[in-house]
This record gives C-alpha cells, structure tokens and sequence, in this order.
C-alpha cells in the first residue's frame, strides 16, 4: 500500500499542471488583443492565476498580427498605479517564443516560461503583457491577466 501512495506523489511531482484558458483584458481601447490566453496555473480562482514561487509557467497567447513584423520585443510588468518590469524576463520574443518574421493576417502562438522567484512577496499581481514591433515602437499584441503569488 505505501509503495502505491509513493508512485502516486513521484507521478503528481513530474507530471506538468494542465493548461488552462486565463481571463484577460485588453491594456487600452485599440490594442490587438489575442484571442487566447493559456497558462498552466497552480490552481484558476474566478478570474486569477494563482502561481507558486519558485516554479516556472508556460502562458501561451494565440493571436493574429495586424502588421508584419521582423524583430518583436516582449515586456511583462506589474501594473498597479506605475507599470514595473518584473524582473529577470527575456525581452527577445523571436528567439524561440514566436515564429518571427511575423506575417500579417497569419495566427501565430507566442510561448513564454514565467519563472516565478522566490524572493518575490506573497501578494495578488495584476501583470500586463506587451509584444512591440522593435522597429517601429507598434504595438502588437497587449494584454492583462490577474495572478496571485503563494508560497
């Protein structure tokens, strides 16, 4: 019976946590917005991504570009009355998140690994995401997802 519940755990520690569909807004009026946004939270409450520190999550974001483009530039912040960057993230989304160039009117699935450290405090996180044409500073893709980092 005890070789059975250690099995058990051993599968629950290596098996990844399934994506869900994550609850967005758009960041302004007029932004492209994607039409998903998956992520593959510790738990989903209502409408928050509860994430535990020191883990990694995969969000993915499916959308159309409205205009082609060569060389994107990703950003996530904390959005309370000033936008932070959260520390440490990679801002070269053609590297291996997105299939660059980008070609307008073709659906396209932007991945990212959010690591989650384990200095950041205990607290709810409103973080914006924002994928920008290097180039010409437009905006590709925005986008707000509500998390909760636990310990």
């Amino acid at each position: 019976m005890a070789s059975y519940s250690v099995l058990f755990i051993v599968c629950l520690a290596i098996v990844p946590l399934q994506a869900v569909t994550v609850p967005f807004t758009s960041c302004n009026t007029g932004d492209p917005v994607p039409a998903t946004v998956r992520m593959n939270c510790s738990s989903l409450l209502t409408d928050t991504c509860v994430l535990k520190k020191g883990h990694t999550y995969l969000l993915q974001a499916e959308f159309v570009p409205q205009s082609p483009s060569v060389d994107v530039e990703s950003s996530v912040a904390w959005r309370s009355w000033v936008e932070m960057p959260l520390p440490g993230q990679d801002s070269e989304a053609c590297k291996g998140r997105l299939p660059c160039p980008l070609t307008a009117g073709t659906p396209v699935t932007f991945t990212y690994p959010l690591h989650i450290e384990n200095f950041w405090m205990r607290r709810r996180y409103p973080m914006v995401w924002k994928l920008e044409d290097d180039d010409t500073d437009s905006i590709i893709l925005c986008f707000n997802i509500k998390t909760f980092i636990t310990s």
